[in-house]
């Protein structure tokens, strides 16, 4: 999650708990003025070290787009500049604010240490957040329906202008649902909880832990507000492991929760059309897997291109972004599935045999000036 929009739904959060009188077009108000200028509204030190947290990292995701026209040689001298300034101010933010959580995630994102240290770092670091969370953040649970227990919402429920975003009275999960959204977003300690978590899935998966990869990311699709595509990190997990069974479970679990949307979630999703297709070429079954690679190709956009051509993606800092490109979402899962592309033989091979999966991806190289 974008770190402007939640320090600033933080900091929204606290003006109004101290504003009560406020008319709701007051309110409007104060919603546009903290997104446009937070320090005005970091009255605590909490606040200041999540505000210049934000700068920075809108600093180096900037900083990253401008180096991606430079030949190979300078770009990785001005990036590893760049990661390694930008790992120093991030450290700094966390020692003198421990509870600036995504600081440190970042920070130990970017250090030049190897990939099973970062995980051990991240993981004590996921340890210890939750341990505030569990102790310090009223409302918090891990047993509640999406972190968040019924008496916490029923009382963000009471809070003036919390209903605002409504046109007309929900029904009672529908405010339950909101409240948690909410209550999610203008928590930063559970944001950059949520933002380890998933990190570290996405790095177990890329050191082949498959099963905890699977473990970590549902525990991050659990919260309510938080964007996130973690169930891609179950299914190339689940792929990878060649769990048949496994696999079309967890897909109907997803139908059963995105109800009417369900079509949209997995019939677009490359992660799934991908991970189905590994699935079934590492089962042997080649014929629904021809079939599978096809639906994949049609759907994805780029999704042939970047299967025969492995692409550089910068770093995630923390998570996943949100594409720039109609095609980012399946660079992203081409990305993540890598290493088990890599690990399952003559896949790619077999991949560009299938007829109209090299036509498709020279025709999507030449729209896009790759």
């Amino acid at each position: 999650m974008d770190p402007r929009h939640y320090v600033a739904a933080y900091l929204e959060r606290l003006y109004l708990d101290a504003h009560h009188d406020l008319t709701p077009a007051a309110r409007g108000l104060v919603h546009e003025d903290v997104a446009a200028r937070p320090d005005k509204y970091a009255s605590s030190e909490h606040a200041q070290a999540l505000v210049a947290y934000a700068q920075c990292h809108t600093r180096l995701i900037t900083a990253l787009d401008r180096l991606d026209d430079l030949p190979d040689g300078e770009f990785e001298r001005k990036r590893g500049e760049l990661f390694e300034e930008a790992r120093i101010e991030f450290f700094k933010i966390a020692e003198n604010d421990r509870l600036c959580i995504d600081a440190r995630l970042v920070g130990n994102l970017l250090s030049n240490i190897p990939l099973d240290a970062c995980i051990s770092e991240l993981m004590d670091l996921e340890q210890r957040s939750h341990e505030y969370l569990a102790g310090s953040v009223e409302g918090f649970s891990d047993e509640a329906p999406q972190f968040w227990t019924d008496r916490a919402v029923a009382a963000w429920l009471e809070r003036p202008g919390s209903m605002n975003a409504f046109d007309s009275a929900p029904t009672a999960d529908e405010r339950a649902r909101y409240a948690r959204e909410r209550m999610t977003v203008a928590e930063p300690a559970l944001i950059g909880w949520l933002h380890t978590l998933e990190a570290i899935s996405q790095l177990c998966l890329a050191s082949a832990r498959y099963h905890a990869a699977s473990d970590y990311a549902r525990r991050v699709r659990r919260a309510a507000g938080y964007p996130n595509r973690a169930e891609g990190t179950v299914f190339l997990a689940l792929a990878r492991l060649e769990d048949e069974d496994g696999f079309f479970t967890f897909a109907h679990e997803l139908e059963a929760e995105a109800g009417t949307d369900a079509p949209k979630l997995l019939d677009d999703s490359p992660w799934f059309l991908l991970a189905r297709t590994l699935l079934l070429y590492k089962l042997g079954r080649r014929k629904p897997a021809r079939r599978a690679l096809r639906d994949f190709v049609a759907r994805c956009d780029g999704g042939a291109f970047f299967l025969l051509n492995p692409t550089y993606m910068t770093p995630y800092l923390p998570v996943r972004p949100e594409p720039r490109h109609p095609w980012g979402r399946t660079h992203q899962a081409v990305w993540e599935a890598d290493g088990i592309i890599a690990d399952t033989p003559d896949f790619a091979a077999w991949a560009e045999s299938i007829e109209g999966v090299y036509d498709e991806s020279e025709r999507f190289a030449d729209r896009n000036g790759f």
